[in-house]
């Protein structure tokens, strides 16, 4: 019995070891190094809740606040707002502004689109500054309970992916009691809206094992408040505000890599993007302070394994 656990042990341990060294030879998440950003800059008051950013195909940046349907335009150096335009919605009694809790933007090609904590996406143009721009509104089957947090735009499959901060339980009406402790999956779902047909997969792309990053985490919780691809890579990179975590995996949703972010770097993380040379930028909102703007190079090599 003493010998049968001795080998388990081995087992479960080499496996573990395995595990980590393959993630550490595969991981684009291991070029970076994240105790020594690029810059690390203040941002503008009015941008104290920013909450998602994204760049354009012709490497500019853009970002958005917390409630109100407002985008800027920021320079990536400097953090400095360039423009900033304003979205409205066209209804019965005439136009009327925005208002939504947006949690991301993302880009593709000309065409932006932003996302409600409820899984509502607005589609738009880039206005210029001051302007007025005119969104069209797309209803999804998500709603509050998801908690959506992350966009982002995948190229191969011509379509948006939406990360969830929870994965919510069937409801029963035969239940006279909703019991929350009970009511949520333990996997962080994404799903995937194709541009195509304007439609959302009911079945997630992927979902992400909670369960092991809650180890990797000092809140002990994993929820996603933003997701990216990498464009050199193809992987997606998901952060984390809550236990400052900051997660690689595959097309598949396999977890590749997972790092921490650095406390006093990283009050609250909650945008993320990439740049044409593959620079990282992760805004975070401020606490007790201005937001901050950091941008991270990406090693021409991995480092070498300890």
């Amino acid at each position: 019995m003493r010998r049968l656990q001795f080998f388990l042990f081995l087992f479960i341990s080499f496996s573990v070891f395995f595990y980590d060294s393959l993630s550490a030879e595969e991981s684009m998440l291991a070029r970076y190094d994240l105790d020594n950003p690029e810059s690390h800059v203040k941002l503008a008051p009015v941008l104290k809740e920013i909450s998602g950013i994204a760049v354009t195909d012709d490497n500019r940046l853009f970002a958005h606040d917390d409630e109100k349907g407002t985008v800027f335009q920021l320079d990536m150096k400097s953090g400095k707002i360039i423009k900033h335009f304003s979205l409205f919605e066209e209804r019965w009694f005439g136009q009327d502004p925005v208002m939504e809790d947006f949690e991301d933007i993302a880009v593709s090609g000309k065409q932006f689109y932003m996302v409600s904590s409820a899984g509502v996406i607005y589609g738009f143009r880039e206005g210029n500054d001051g302007e007025k721009v005119d969104a069209v509104r797309h209803e999804t089957f998500l709603n509050d309970l998801y908690d959506v947090e992350g966009l982002c735009y995948d190229p191969e499959s011509d379509a948006l992916l939406l990360a969830c901060k929870e994965y919510p339980k069937e409801f029963s009406l035969q239940r006279l009691v909703f019991d929350k402790e009970n009511s949520k999956r333990k996997e962080k779902p994404v799903y995937s809206f194709s541009l195509k047909s304007m439609s959302l997969d009911k079945t997630p792309r992927f979902l992400i094992d909670s369960k092991f990053l809650k180890k990797k985490s000092a809140k002990k919780k994993f929820k996603p408040s933003a997701i990216e691809r990498h464009p050199q890579s193809k992987t997606y990179f998901v952060l984390a505000a809550r236990g400052k975590l900051l997660v690689e995996i595959d097309p598949q949703g396999k977890i590749i890599d997972v790092a921490r972010l650095p406390s006093k770097d990283h009050a609250q993380p909650e945008g993320l993007a990439f740049t044409a040379d593959n620079e990282m930028l992760i805004s975070n909102e401020g606490v007790g302070g201005n937001a901050t703007l950091l941008r991270y190079s990406m090693r021409k090599q991995r480092p070498a394994i300890q």
